[in-house]
C-alpha cells in the first residue's frame, strides 16, 4: 500500500511539473504578444506625431490584429480616424473601447463629438453627458455639450451647462465665458451677458472676443460709453469687428483724448 501511494504521490508531482511549466511558458507568450503588440502602438505614435496619419493608422491595426483587446491602440487609432474626417470609423473604435472599458470618459467625449459632427446631436449630447458623470469637472464637456443644446434649439439647457461648469469649479475656460455671454446675449439678456463676459475679463484680460461682446451688450443696456471701452479694449488687442465699429464711439474717443491732453498738460506744469 505504501508503494502504491509513492507512485501516486511521484504521478502527482510529475502532473503539477507539467503544469508550472504550462503556465509559465503561457506568461511568457503573452508577454512576448504584449510587447509586439506594444511596439506597434508606439511606433504608430511616432507616425501620428510625424504627420503619417495613414501609417499609424496601419500601426494601431497591427497592434489591435496582435492583441484584439488592446484599448489604446483603438483610442489612439480613433482619434486619428477622427483628425482625418473618418468619424464613422472613429465612432467604431471609440465604441470598441467603450465595450472594452467602460470608465474612459475620452472615448466618450471622442465619440459624442464624431456623432454630433454626422448629425446626431442628441446621441453627442448623451455621450457627453456620461463624460460630465465620470468627470465633472472636465469643462470641454460641459462647452461642447452646451453647443449641442443649441444646435438643436434648447437655448436655456445651453446657459445651464455653462453656469453649471461654473458652479462645479471647473478650470476657467475662455470659450466657455464666451458662449455663455454670447448666448445670454441671443435671448435679450443683455445684463447678464455683460455680467458673464465680465466674469470671463476677470481670468482672460487679453482675449479680445470677450470685450467685444460684452461691448455689444453694454451697448444694448444703453451704457454706450461702456460698450465704447470695451470695443476700444478689443481693438487694441486685434479684434477687426471691433474697430470696424469705432466710428460710433468718436464722440468718446476725443472726449478721452482730450482728457489725456489735459492729463498731460498738468502734470508738465507741476514739473
Amino acid at each position: 500500500m505504501k508503494y502504491i501511494i509513492n507512485i501516486l504521490v511521484i504521478v502527482v508531482m510529475t502532473g503539477c511539473i507539467g503544469t508550472s511549466q504550462s503556465n509559465q511558458q503561457s506568461a511568457a507568450d503573452s508577454h512576448a504578444i504584449d510587447s509586439l503588440a506594444f511596439m506597434c502602438k508606439e511606433r504608430g505614435n511616432v507616425k501620428d506625431d510625424a504627420g503619417d496619419k495613414q501609417g499609424a493608422i496601419e500601426d494601431y491595426t497591427k497592434a489591435i490584429e496582435i492583441n484584439p483587446n488592446y484599448v489604446t491602440a483603438y483610442y489612439n487609432r480613433a482619434i486619428v480616424k477622427s483628425s482625418m474626417g473618418n468619424k464613422k470609423g472613429a465612432i467604431k473604435d471609440y465604441t470598441k473601447v467603450i465595450e472594452l472599458d467602460s470608465l474612459k470618459s475620452g472615448a466618450y467625449y471622442g465619440r459624442g463629438n464624431a456623432r454630433a459632427f454626422l448629425g446626431d446631436k442628441k446621441g453627442g449630447i448623451a455621450d457627453l453627458t456620461k463624460v460630465i458623470e465620470l468627470d465633472p469637472k472636465d469643462v470641454d464637456a460641459y462647452v461642447n455639450r452646451g453647443v449641442m443644446k443649441c444646435e438643436i434649439g434648447d437655448f436655456e439647457g445651453e446657459i445651464s451647462d455653462y453656469r453649471l461648469a461654473i458652479k462645479n469649479h471647473c478650470k476657467p475656460d475662455a470659450n466657455l465665458y464666451n458662449n455663455l455671454g454670447r448666448a445670454l446675449y441671443d435671448l435679450e439678456r443683455f445684463k447678464e451677458s455683460a455680467e458673464a463676459y465680465g466674469e470671463g475679463i476677470k481670468y482672460f484680460p487679453k482675449d479680445y472676443r470677450l470685450y467685444y461682446g460684452r461691448g455689444l451688450a453694454r451697448k444694448r443696456t444703453g451704457d454706450k460709453r461702456g460698450a465704447c471701452e470695451d470695443w476700444m479694449k478689443s481693438s487694441e488687442l486685434g479684434c477687426i469687428q471691433a474697430n470696424m465699429l469705432l466710428p460710433l464711439c468718436e464722440e468718446y474717443i476725443k472726449e478721452k483724448n482730450d482728457s489725456l491732453k489735459r492729463e498731460k498738460e498738468t502734470a508738465n506744469k507741476i514739473e
